[in-house]
């Protein structure tokens, strides 16, 4: 009876043990999940730019359509309407640009004239030296403007509608590049770079221009950006329709330049894979179906003229013409060109005043460049070593040309302004100080750039015109005070938060001198710095941000102002349209028009190829069949440097009387026989102030 509440308490005995040697076993994981508990929640992600519509955006109606968009899309949008206010206003105030733009635009207005929009007609000859794409574009907009209507004047929207397409494409390319930039580098560098290709001055002007050029590098561009979307995006989304988009772009860049169009980004892609090794890389482009829809877009056209055997007024097919002469030859001889032996330090000056302001950002760009891999890890990686690619390679190709002209730095300028943003974007999140050395080099380089381009402002027309020695007009437009100004006050801007500083810093210690702790603590500390102790305040973020804003700023102002206003005061002086405005509306239809001695093209484009050349190899009249020719008066279109000779030419065979001489290349003057009596005068117009005469914007 004993024994049996004794076992009883021996097992209660054992189950205490066993509990106590339980508890200390239990309690740290009670410890562990206290201190889960008593965690603060994960602090909330950085926000980026565009991930939010700004207050007052929100606040109106008309845009409430942006909310639901992604920030990638919103972005595109915001950047496409800069570009379109930065590059569409007096897009068509002024005339086509002596000697290309009235060139190709003949070209184009022949297409209409003729019915023939395969086979290109210059004057009296075939014209075989652009592909097709550029002269359908302005033939389109021609068609639009009915500029070949049956009226004597091309008309006031001419311009207009034939330099939109142009405006158009080099958007598209800017706003492509952005989107590849966004996904594959930095949303901040995207943006900023976006920024800083669509006001480099180089992009602004050609915007403006009815050229190959601008077409061809927004092509160029677009083609690119799909390529480096397609090869390194790592995402599982379907890439077909970017690597569709990117032989679209080929296609299209080949039947707007030629080789060029495939040969730029093929190289890249090519040299890419053989640094890298990654030749799988290769297969997301779907080279047989690609070279398909390249072959389909250009084929037609190029078979068609290759078959052709016509020939232009040097007697070359167009395989001798386009393929021969303007590729190979003018690559390894060096034809037509105005600035023959130029070295390979010619396009590193012109790039550095086609990206003003931005070639502050060149010297950090080039410690973006240094890090660059050749076994690259990751897909920015993989972007940045792509961009270092297409610029160099298109830099080898257009410095060991022997034909140059400034304009040729245009396709490379892409993937270094993207380079110098993504330095930006370090010093943003880095901070002046640590940027110290780059900042340094980039303010020399700012600094000798804007001394150059405010003393000779003739170096913005030489960017984009083919006469290097026309004269700048420096009477009608002289811009070296707005140059100076605008120059001098982004600098000023981005030091003014550390002169604020300083200023705020000495006044306070100028208070703080008054008490004796205070001088002793300022002795003490002015001791240390003497002594190599380090700087221990920290750098104002506001000193990198207003740096920033006032590159930025300055990029933005300039640009605007060279769109909208200087190259307006420019265009009236390398254009004849205004001249013809003259003609037209004080001449009779049967008095003819002759230009003595010139072949700048706009004489032949205003007049709709009616002008008589005189003075000229064929075909042309000579000075005394002109002047006998039908009609009391004629009219004469001479260069300023010219109208003496023409008129000692005359001798006693007619009176010729100056009527517009404000262009300080062309004079517009009226012949009147002196053998017949003069017909009564019409009462001149009142004259107009300089610079304003001529077609109405």
């Amino acid at each position: 009876m004993v024994a049996a509440p004794s076992r009883a308490r021996q097992a209660c005995r054992c189950a205490e043990r066993m509990l106590r040697r339980m508890r200390p076993m239990a309690r740290p994981q009670k410890k562990v999940v206290d201190e889960q508990k008593e965690q603060p929640p994960a602090p909330p992600a950085t926000r980026d730019w565009g991930d939010t519509l700004p207050a007052f955006v929100k606040n109106i109606s008309w845009l409430r359509w942006l909310e639901p968009l992604t920030p990638e899309r919103r972005l595109a949008v915001a950047l496409t309407a800069f570009a379109a206010l930065l590059f569409i206003p007096w897009l068509g105030a002024t005339g086509f640009w002596d000697p290309w733009e009235p060139h190709y635009g003949e070209v184009a207005r022949e297409m209409i004239a003729r019915g023939d929009y395969i086979h290109p007609w210059w004057e009296s000859s075939w014209f075989f030296s652009k592909p097709a794409l550029d002269l359908w574009l302005m033939a389109a907009g021609m068609l639009v403007a009915n500029t070949n209507g049956p009226d004597r004047w091309t008309g006031i929207y001419t311009e207009w509608c034939v330099r939109l397409p142009y405006a158009a494409i080099t958007i598209v390319g800017a706003i492509l590049i952005f989107v590849m930039a966004n996904r594959l580098l930095s949303r901040r560098a995207a943006v900023i770079g976006t920024i800083a290709i669509l006001t480099s001055p180089l992009f602004v002007f050609l915007a403006r221009q009815a050229v190959p050029d601008p077409v061809f590098v927004g092509l160029l561009e677009g083609a690119m950006a799909c390529l480096m979307i397609v090869m390194f995006e790592t995402d599982e989304l379907p890439r077909e329709g970017w690597a569709a988009a990117f032989y679209c772009f080929v296609g299209l860049a080949t039947l707007s330049k030629g080789l060029l169009g495939f040969a730029l980004p093929g190289a890249a892609a090519l040299v890419y894979c053989t640094a890298t090794g990654e030749w799988h890389r290769l297969r997301r482009l779907h080279l047989p179906a690609g070279a398909l829809i390249v072959l389909a877009i250009c084929a037609p056209w190029y078979g068609t003229l290759f078959a052709f055997d016509g020939r232009d007024d040097e007697g070359k097919t167009f395989f001798e013409r386009f393929i021969i002469h303007d590729h190979f030859k003018r690559l390894a001889v060096g034809v037509h060109t105005t600035t023959p032996g130029g070295t390979f330090t010619y396009f590193i000056e012109q790039i550095g005043f086609d990206t003003f302001p931005w070639v502050f950002a060149f010297p950090g760009a080039a410690t973006v460049l240094a890090r660059i891999r050749l076994r690259p890890q990751n897909t920015r990686d993989r972007a940045l070593l792509f961009l270092l690619l297409w610029f160099l390679i298109g830099f080898a190709v257009f410095a060991f040309s022997a034909t140059k002209f400034h304009h040729y730095a245009l396709p490379i300028l892409a993937p270094l302004l993207l380079l110098g943003a993504l330095w930006i974007e370090e010093l943003l999140a880095q901070g002046l100080r640590a940027q110290a050395g780059s900042v340094f080099a980039g303010g020399v380089l700012y600094a000798l750039v804007a001394h150059d381009l405010a003393m000779t402002p003739k170096h913005l027309t030489d960017m984009f015109v083919y006469n290097y020695d026309r004269p700048y007009p420096e009477r009608e437009t002289d811009p070296r005070q707005v140059f100076t100004l605008l120059f001098y006050a982004a600098p000023a801007v981005a030091l003014s938060p550390w002169l604020f500083d300083r200023l705020a810093q000495w006044g306070r210690w100028l208070k703080a001198l008054r008490r004796k702790s205070t001088r002793a603590e300022l002795r003490k500390a002015y001791l240390a710095r003497f002594e190599g102790a380090p700087l221990t305040s920290p750098e104002a973020p506001q000193d990198r941000n207003v740096a920033a804003l006032a590159l930025v700023s300055l990029a933005v102002v300039f640009a605007a102002w060279c769109g909208w206003y200087h190259w307006r005061k420019l265009s009236q002086h390398w254009t004849q349209r205004d001249l013809f405005w003259e003609y037209y509306h004080q001449s009779q239809p049967d008095e003819p028009i002759g230009a003595y001695q010139m072949n700048w093209r706009g004489e032949t484009f205003y007049s709709k190829n009616m002008v008589r050349q005189v003075g000229r190899a064929a075909p042309s009249v000579s000075l005394p069949d002109f002047v006998n020719g039908p009609g009391a008066r004629k009219w004469v279109l001479v260069e300023q440097a010219r109208l003496g000779p023409l008129r000692s030419a005359l001798g006693g065979m007619g009176r010729l009387r100056v009527v517009e001489a404000r262009n300080n290349k062309f004079v517009l003057a009226v012949l009147e026989k002196s053998e017949e009596k003069t017909p009564a005068q019409q009462p001149h117009p009142e004259e107009k102030p300089p610079g304003q005469f001529g077609a109405p914007p």
